[in-house]
């Protein structure tokens, strides 16, 4: 009797493993362990080469890009999410979860990740790669090797290169080239800078809020097909190294007062200068209506819960940028009274008032009314732009 409830319970076990590999098989039968490619390349229009770009696309959703052929960049950069994951944080080759949120992905220039470690896109793309959690790839040379044993990489990078060599560099250049092409701007506000019509009440009211009294251009910018808007005569500079440089679209970092006391010191954790610390690089804004959850820890769940923190939720943290503080009491002061004052605020007698020497100012209240901050939501999504979702050229090539 006891054997035969063994061999039932063996045999209902085989059952369910098999049920489940057979559900797991049918979920994966659009799916296959060669790349799909077009016998004529996608055109990409940001770069020349349009096989370089494709091999890019390869390498970015292969999971042979990660130790155990778990995880590719494309496991947490989803195109159906807008290049970002919608998770709080993602899950890296082993199942450990990254310390930050998976930001959407953009052609820009300038510093990049949340604390701005990597000086541009070239920089950015072999670092997860090497990241212990990511993809944990110890050495460059040890993934060349490893595709030059993949059947297909060898013909794509004599595609691409005209040599079937394989090494660091080319990777870097491939994948560097497929990202150079992530615009996805072609949305309403783009399109009402030459037909105003294209926006509704609420949105043009929001433009105007975002311009305006919620004071979102004083740190994002956006990037039009036609202009750079956002900064009234032009762009900041400077920012502690981390300020624009030339690129689609620029990035700088800021303290936004999400904490009193920062846990993950952002900025100051690469810079090591206390006056960093909790700043973050502040994210691109196209598509943004797709890629929740929001800020470099994912606290936000919604866009509301964003609008929420810059209307009433900013902390009080030393190194709070000085736009977000309320500096009313001395812009009502006489020009006389305005120097005296500025020279009270330099406590350390160097000419320059620095954002610690501000934390005396209050922090900003915006006060926006129930109806103005669904207008300012409202707009950003007029920055979305759908095409990011479903673009084949930025799909992965690992389906049938």
């Amino acid at each position: 009797m006891k054997r035969k409830l063994i061999y039932a319970l063996a045999l209902i076990t085989c059952v369910i493993i098999a049920c489940k590999k057979d559900k797991l098989t049918d979920a994966n039968t659009n799916y296959s362990d060669v790349p799909v490619l077009p016998d004529v390349p996608y055109h990409y229009s940001a770069t020349t080469n349009d096989k370089t770009v494709a091999l890019g696309r390869v390498l970015f959703f292969d999971n042979k890009l990660s130790l155990n052929n778990s995880v590719a960049c494309g496991s947490c950069h989803q195109q159906a999410r807008a290049f970002c994951d919608n998770k709080q944080f993602s899950t890296g080759f082993i199942d450990t979860k990254t310390a930050r949120n998976t930001p959407s992905i953009f052609a820009k220039g300038g510093h990049m990740f949340w604390d701005g470690r990597a000086t541009d896109i070239n920089d950015l793309v072999l670092r997860p790669i090497k990241n212990h959690v990511e993809m944990h790839i110890a050495t460059m040379e040890q993934l060349s090797t490893k595709l030059s044993k993949t059947s297909y990489y060898p013909a794509l990078f004599n595609d691409a290169f005209g040599s079937t060599i394989i090494d660091s560099a080319k990777i870097q250049i491939a994948l560097s080239s497929f990202i150079h092409n992530f615009t996805f701007s072609n949305n309403k506000f783009n399109a009402s800078l030459n037909n105003p019509s294209v926006l509704n009440a609420s949105e043009n009211l929001g433009k105007d809020l975002f311009f305006g009294k919620a004071k979102c251009a004083n740190c994002h910018r956006i990037k039009s097909n036609t202009n750079t808007v956002g900064f009234p005569g032009g762009p900041p500079t400077g920012n502690n190294g981390y300020g624009n440089t030339e690129g689609p679209i620029e990035t700088v970092s800021f303290n936004i007062g999400l904490d009193n006391a920062y846990t993950d010191n952002g900025v100051g954790n690469i810079t090591k200068a206390s006056t960093d610390n909790g700043k973050f690089v502040i994210p691109v804004l196209l598509n943004v209506e797709y890629t929740a959850p929001y800020m470099h820890d994912g606290r936000f769940k919604t866009l509301e819960e964003v609008v929420e923190h810059y209307n009433s939720g900013i902390k009080n943290h030393p190194n709070l940028d000085a736009k977000l503080r309320d500096v009313s009491s001395f812009e009502n002061l006489t020009e006389t009274e305005q120097e005296q004052q500025l020279v009270v605020l330099d406590t350390n007698h160097d000419g320059d008032i620095t954002t610690d020497e501000l934390s005396s100012f209050p922090t900003q209240k915006l006060n926006l009314t129930v109806v103005e901050k669904k207008n300012l939501v409202d707009f950003l999504k007029t920055l979305s732009d759908p095409s990011i979702l479903v673009d084949k050229r930025f799909s992965t090539p690992f389906k049938r």
